[in-house]
């Protein structure tokens, strides 16, 4: 299965990614999470030392020799580079199931689409085989950014987080409308820090948006601690979360 966690930035999708990735290794899945982020976290969240995961975008060298770069602007490359060992050659072991692959994304403005790096991340996100029992997690970079280089590209399943706010609950109904014409088999909604009195009004606002409410995670304060201390959340469980995540799973 392949699936892709979105949002607005603060939402939380990179705390979805990674207690998904928890849900399904304790199912017995093998899991490849793939950092796709510009301010990437997940490998914090997985409890990876802060200097454990240099992103393959920062990796010059690799991706000059995989797509013919010679870093000129406007210079000649290839647009299908070579990409099929990346994943056993840089992914880090979190467990004997769980792995992560730092990639990141583009930071420099003017870069946009057509240049080496994005190439390079294309190719590698179309590319990643799965075998039988192993899952692909993507965090994909905040806003809609990926959605428009195509990154998400035929995903089985892609989670669009929201938190209690107007600006999040915008910015996943854009989402919502581009993925739609992606070929996307599957696209669920994720209410992230969910207080119980508040629950109600954000039913409504979400009604109002268009923006459905499949899969709740409420607020916990342990999880708050945990980012505050910047410790990992990869054994973190909540019990409802978790039982509703598997059923959501296995409706896809």
């Amino acid at each position: 299965m392949k699936i892709a966690v979105a949002g607005k930035g603060g939402a939380g999708k990179t705390t979805v990614c990674a207690l998904l990735a928890g849900i399904l290794s304790r199912e017995g899945r093998r899991i490849l999470l793939v950092d796709l982020d510009s301010d990437p976290n997940l490998s914090s969240a997985l409890g990876f030392p802060a200097d454990a995961a240099l992103p393959l975008i920062h990796r010059k060298e690799l991706i000059a020799e995989r797509t013919g770069s010679t870093g000129e602007p406007g210079g000649m490359f290839l647009l299908n580079p070579r990409v099929s060992d990346i994943a056993e050659k840089f992914a880090l072991k979190r467990s004997e199931n769980v792995y992560l692959l730092p990639v990141g994304a583009i930071e420099t403005a003017g870069e946009g689409c057509f240049c080496p790096q994005a190439a390079f991340v294309k190719g590698l996100v179309r590319r990643l085989i799965l075998d039988d029992g192993e899952s692909l997690l993507l965090d994909l970079e905040a806003g809609l950014e990926s959605f428009g280089r195509s990154v998400v590209e035929g995903l089985d399943l892609l989670l669009v987080v929201v938190e209690p706010g107007m600006r999040s609950l915008d910015t996943a109904r854009r989402i919502l409308a581009m993925a739609s014409t992606l070929g996307v088999r599957s696209i669920r909604v994720v209410a992230n820090k969910v207080r119980p009195e508040n629950l109600e009004t954000l039913r409504a606002r979400m009604l109002e948006c268009g923006v459905p409410l499949d899969l709740k995670l409420s607020y916990r304060e342990e999880l708050a601690r945990r980012d505050l201390d910047g410790a990992g959340i990869f054994g973190f469980t909540d019990p409802a979360f978790e039982a509703d995540a598997l059923r959501l799973l296995q409706a896809v």
